[in-house]
Formats: C-alpha cells, sequence, structure tokens
C-alpha cells in the first residue's frame, strides 16, 4: 500500500471521513493523528531513556487550578 497525508478543514473533516470509510478496508487504511503519533513516540523514547520530566498529582493540581484562573471569565 501507498501512504498519502492530507490536511483537511475542521467544516469538511466528517464528510471526508465518510467518504473514505465507504472503500473496502482492503482497498483503504485510515491512519489518524501521524503528528500526535510521532510526538507520543518521542516522548516514550525520552522516558525510556531515563530523561523524562514528572510531577507529583500534587504540583499537577497547582498548575491547573492557576491555569484555570488564569483563564476564567
Amino acid at each position: 500500500m501507498k501512504s498519502l497525508e492530507i490536511k483537511v478543514n475542521k467544516k469538511i473533516y466528517d464528510k471526508v471521513l465518510w467518504l473514505l470509510s465507504q472503500f473496502k478496508p482492503e482497498d483503504l487504511v485510515i491512519v489518524t493523528d501521524s503528528v500526535n503519533k510521532k510526538y507520543l513516540n518521542e516522548q516514550l523514547a525520552t522516558i525510556d531513556q531515563g530523561r523524562g520530566n514528572f510531577v507529583s498529582i500534587e504540583e499537577l493540581d497547582a498548575v491547573l487550578e492557576e491555569r484555570i484562573k488564569k483563564y476564567e471569565i
């Protein structure tokens, strides 16, 4: 199989997916979020190499509370 990457405006995204889903699975496989997959693989490699940055639940909660306060209307 050959690969093709396309960028689609969110207005027509569902329509494009519907159109592509009309093909047989042996003729077309829909692969989504290749950018996210690449990012996640890079992050996993960082963790595997022992270079990952981790935070505690308390630290995460504090950061989230700060962000929520910042953007609250």
